[in-house]
């Protein structure tokens, strides 16, 4: 929607429409032109079905009407030699309803010596996901939503690090992006608004002939803002960047500043023939626990392949998923606090400031111990306040209890595409009463994928996306509070809740008119959670194929 925070969104949209009409201004070799038009309709009345609008750079919102929609694209590369490429983009949707028209990109990015990547604006561009079309798509910085104003420059393809003979390889970058959609209009406290969002990530190959294995790290900070009552969000930057403890931010002095999140990377490349094989696991986490996969506390993952084959037409290439984000870190309340008779009742307990813990157990739990360590004490918390599970957990990926809205951007995941915030949810669920403390009510998710592409035939391209998904919400809306442990009436998601999504894309190229592309695809989501069908019509115009 074209709102104050995107008051020259019209102007934009005007001038990118000049920009088409004008295109014998540049030289063509240069001009990329894509005109996409296209119509979809569902038979839910509130609901698109999931692959109708998921990692589609949030051209589509789960929540959208059935609507027509124009999508123009401009590409123009100003500079392109052996030293130096700059180019600049624009694009925009343009719905039948145009209050809801909004611009969709306006970047300028390239690459310097062929080595330095740089992108500045929004641009509809991941250097972090692997093949979104095909896959369920990335934890981060993927295709979901739409593109954010965000400044990016690293090594976005693996280059060689000098005198290993290509031996090694390294690709990485940072970004610093602004969430600048509406993100107070909840009035939530926890709420704020022109959020910064801090993202870096960090790869290491190693090449060989037959097997290029890797290993990678990325993560996602939230940090700064204003709330909805004027209120500026304390901002620690370097504090947020290393993700360490700040006096400056309060209720942050022992935990690290901003909201983050991020994955570890593992896998590796490999080819038998002309058929190339990708096998990766990937492992997300919240925190510290859930970071240090060295003590085994993050039992959440993404295991996946993805294959591309030669020599069959009709089958082409290949995704299989397996995923769970359910444990986060286990269902142990993230501190120990103290129990509900004790005169500090529900503050947290900070046992690294504790000097002697047999004077601590004497004078707060009338226990007479001798010689107890830290780790006697925490093990007697465990086991009498916190049924027993280890503390750290409900790590509650997307969710931040500093940021309502979380990883997310004009209301779209900007984090897992599976997780359903409190639009979606109270959509399929509108009687259920939730804590609503944050917006992702639906992030413990286990679900099997697989996607499949190819020709049927010359002209003629299909793909394939099914998804299943057992739901299991979020510990805090299992849970009355996250420092709690008595179960919430009528939770929605108790004992997993089954729903998949599938979908069927068709292409046909027409021989006499190869600039033209006729699309339309059939969507499906069923379950236990909501039931969709959905469709698209659409035609896609490249003038200077």
């Amino acid at each position: 929607m074209i709102t104050p925070n995107n008051k020259h969104g019209k102007k934009a949209l005007c001038l990118l429409i000049a920009f088409i009409i004008n295109t014998h201004l540049f030289s063509q070799e240069k001009l990329h032109i894509d005109i996409n038009t296209f119509g979809i309709a569902s038979a839910h009345n509130n609901i698109q079905p999931h692959y109708q609008h998921a990692n589609n750079w949030g051209i589509i919102a789960p929540l959208d009407k059935s609507s027509l929609f124009l999508q123009p694209r401009i590409n123009y590369k100003w500079i392109e030699t052996d030293k130096f490429l700059l180019k600049t983009g624009i694009s925009g949707v343009i719905k039948n309803q145009y209050e809801d028209s909004f611009l969709q990109e306006i970047y300028l990015s390239g690459n310097i010596f062929r080595l330095i990547d740089f992108s500045f604006g929004k641009e509809a561009y991941t250097p972090l996901s692997i093949n979104d079309t095909l896959t369920v798509g990335g934890f981060l910085y993927n295709s979901n939503a739409r593109p954010i104003p965000r400044f990016t420059i690293g090594f976005f393809n693996y280059v060689s690090v000098p005198l290993t003979n290509d031996y090694i390889r390294i690709k990485g970058g940072i970004s610093h992006g602004w969430l600048n959609d509406d993100r107070t209009a909840s009035l939530k406290s926890n709420s704020a608004d022109n959020i910064l969002l801090h993202e870096k990530w960090f790869y290491l190959q190693i090449n060989t002939k037959s097997i290029q294995p890797h290993i990678g790290l990325s993560h996602s900070s939230l940090m700064g803002g204003t709330r909805a009552d004027g209120t500026k969000v304390p901002l620690d930057y370097w504090a947020s960047f290393f993700a360490k403890g700040s006096d400056h931010v309060p209720g942050d002095k022992y935990n690290a500043a901003g909201a983050h999140e991020g994955f570890w990377d593992f896998g590796f490349d490999t080819q038998y023939g002309d058929q190339k094989v990708k096998i990766y696991l990937q492992k997300p986490f919240a925190d510290g626990s859930g970071m240090n996969i060295l003590t085994l506390r993050n039992k959440d993952f993404k295991i996946g392949t993805l294959v591309d084959i030669h020599g069959i037409k009709w089958f082409n290439k290949l995704s299989f998923e397996l995923i769970r984000t359910d444990y986060q870190s286990g269902a142990g309340i993230p501190d120990p606090i103290y129990p509900k008779d004790h005169e500090k009742s529900g503050q947290i307990i900070w046992l690294h400031k504790v000097e002697d813990y047999d004077k601590f157990m004497s004078d707060n739990f009338g226990e007479e111990t001798s010689g107890w360590t830290k780790k006697d004490v925490t093990s007697y918390l465990e086991t009498n306040f916190n049924e027993g599970h280890k503390y750290g957990g409900r790590d509650d990926y997307n969710n931040n209890g500093s940021y309502y809205n979380g990883w997310s951007y004009h209301h779209q995941n900007i984090g897992f595409p599976l997780y359903h915030n409190n639009d979606l949810v109270s959509m399929y669920a509108p009687n259920w009463n939730t804590n609503n403390t944050v917006s992702f009510k639906n992030t413990r998710v286990k679900a099997i994928h697989i996607g499949m592409e190819g020709l049927l035939a010359e002209q003629i391209s299909y793909l394939i996306k099914a998804t299943y998904t057992i739901n299991y919400g979020s510990y805090g809306e299992e849970y009355i509070a996250r420092y709690s442990w008595e179960v919430s009436d009528n939770y929605l998601y108790e004992g997993g809740r089954s729903q998949y999504y599938t979908n069927l894309q068709l292409k046909y190229t027409p021989r006499l008119m190869p600039k033209l592309v006729l699309n339309t695809s059939l969507s499906y989501d069923g379950g236990q959670l909501y039931n969709a069908f959905g469709c698209m019509f659409g035609i896609n115009y490249l003038p200077f194929k």
